[in-house]
């Protein structure tokens, strides 16, 4: 009968079923009569614990917390699942218990706390810490994060006030409001002369204001919000301590948009020029006064849609001879850029999508290169020691952009090329005496307008003989099959150190099949060949 099922007359109830009924009531009952126990075995706990705490002047923390884990741990192995007719009481217990655990933990911590005033100890860890470093422990958190510290304790409540500095994000200041732009710029106005009234006299480092890609704030650059961004830096000057400037003002949209924020030079005296380390301008006017001698500590300048002439930048850049990293990105010269005095601890260098005709300066340092756009003379003196290049060129012949490559980045390791090839005139094998003779990673981004180019292709790849790895990403447009020419005269075994090919985007055209041999069969060293297939649809 164990494992048969006989229904019940009148009822439609089965014996198993009125089985698991009784077992669930005998559960509950044990568990009721567990309870109890232990309601009592936890207030003991907690009571030994304040007890020892107060006349046994403390419970070691190591101690502790193993007694909390082996509480939590006990009431993790009791609440086992039980069948479905008992889970409300089961979660009733298991609530009671989470109680009384939390009870256990915060009788230590206020016995703990008043033994500690008793003896004059502070239960504040920091509090021992000296101003300063508490000010570098701060200056490490976003603003809005400094702030909320001052709810830790009365010390606490204006120790953010010395954080020496002050970044103002308009999300942050103004939240998800939708009130309008004239509330939120007001509201964004007003949060920052807050702040700013609450660290008068206060030693500022750093000023920041990042309001770009916000779409519910649209500063209009009238007179009212450029007296206010002035004002800010006059207040961070007062402080005699400012190195970094940052005004991050680009709207979401700005096509058509031609007012700016004009840096302020008009307030920066000799003290406060020769301070600045680090300035930041996006979506402003940079515009010199007559006989400016340039930043002499700056080390870095980001600039971004700034409207700025050729001349003035080259005579600012020409005095900055300490700067350490160089941005410059949708900034419309319309002229060259040659800095005539040397910048020899230039490290990083990045145009992009400027318009601009020459770029010549001199760094014997540079280890980044970073440029996008139009393919214009690049001459960066004699950098020895360029580690990485990153180049975008569109609009040009594979052969022309080869070449120019090999006369400007003869010294890097590692080099990414990106371009859209026009049809070469005459292919054919290029006779080019410079090397690259340090390059070792090579990725190759390529469009062509028809099929690979691969007589110039092969020959670029030649002027490279320690290249170990090779990424190419080779798209060939859909008249792919049309206009292809043989292989020919190509050089073989010219790879020797090759050892890793990566080929994307492929779809199996006789030009990139053939590049394919061509590499595989002149690889000796070859050990990872990786291809992504292209499929049309």
């Amino acid at each position: 009968m164990g494992n048969i099922l006989n229904l019940m007359p009148g009822n439609g109830i089965t014996t198993l079923e009125h089985h698991d009924r009784k077992r669930c009531r005998q559960g509950r009952i044990a568990d009721e009569a567990f309870e109890p126990c232990c309601i009592m075995v936890l207030r003991a706990i907690s009571y030994q614990a304040g007890c020892k705490a107060v006349h046994q002047k403390r419970i070691a923390d190591g101690r502790f917390e193993l007694l909390s884990i082996l509480i939590c741990r006990a009431m993790s192995l009791h609440t086992r699942p039980r069948p479905v007719c008992d889970k409300g009481a089961q979660n009733d217990q298991h609530r009671l218990r989470s109680v009384l655990a939390c009870g256990v933990i915060s009788d230590y911590i206020i016995c703990h706390e008043l033994l500690n005033s008793e003896k004059g100890i502070s239960s504040d860890p920091f509090e021992s810490l000296p101003e300063d470093v508490l000010c570098t422990i701060l200056s490490k958190l976003p603003l809005n994060d400094a702030v909320r510290t001052s709810a830790v304790s009365r010390k606490w409540r204006f120790l953010w006030t010395v954080c020496p500095n002050l970044s103002f994000e308009g999300i942050t200041m103004c939240g998800k409001s939708t009130c309008g732009k004239e509330q939120d710029v007001q509201k964004f106005i007003d949060n920052v002369n807050a702040v700013l009234a609450q660290c008068h006299g206060r030693v500022v480092d750093e000023l920041a204001i990042l309001v770009q890609g916000m779409a519910s704030i649209k500063f209009d650059f009238d007179t009212m919000l450029v007296d206010h961004l002035n004002n800010w830096v006059r207040f961070v000057l007062s402080s005699s301590q400012i190195e970094f400037l940052t005004f991050d003002l680009a709207p979401e949209r700005f096509g058509g948009r031609y007012d700016r924020y004009l840096f302020p030079f008009q307030l920066l005296d000799s003290g406060s020029i020769s301070r600045l380390q680090k300035i930041h301008l996006s979506f402003g006017y940079l515009r010199p006064p007559t006989g400016f001698s340039g930043f002499p500590n700056l080390r870095k300048l980001d600039l971004n849609l700034v409207n700025v002439s050729g001349k003035d930048l080259q005579d600012m850049l020409s005095n900055c001879s300490n700067l350490e990293w160089l941005s410059i990105v949708r900034c419309h010269l319309y002229d060259e850029l040659k800095v005539n005095g040397p910048l020899p601890h230039l490290l990083h260098l990045h145009f992009s999508f400027c318009e601009i005709t020459k770029i010549a300066l001199h760094a014997v340092k540079l280890t980044n290169f970073v440029y996008k756009g139009k393919s214009v003379c690049i001459d960066l003196g004699k950098s020895s020691r360029l580690e990485s290049a990153d180049v975008s060129f569109y609009g040009v012949t594979l052969e022309d952009a080869t070449t120019q490559l090999a006369n400007v980045f003869t010294h890097a390791q590692n080099l990414i090329f990106d371009t859209c090839c026009e049809p070469p005139q005459m292919p054919c094998l290029m006779h080019n005496p410079c090397k690259f003779s340090q390059l070792r990673h090579l990725k190759l981004m390529l469009l062509f307008e028809n099929d690979v180019d691969t007589p110039h292709l092969a020959s670029f790849l030649t002027s490279a003989p320690f290249l170990e790895t090779l990424e190419m990403d080779f798209i060939v447009s859909p008249s792919l099959y049309t206009g292809h020419v043989p292989m020919k005269g190509l050089l073989e075994g010219p790879y020797k150190y090759l050892k890793n090919v990566c080929m994307t985007a492929f779809r199996g055209s006789r030009g990139q099949l053939e590049f394919l041999l061509h590499i595989v069969g002149n690889a000796p060293a070859l050990v990872f060949l990786l291809l992504t297939i292209r499929i049309n649809r």
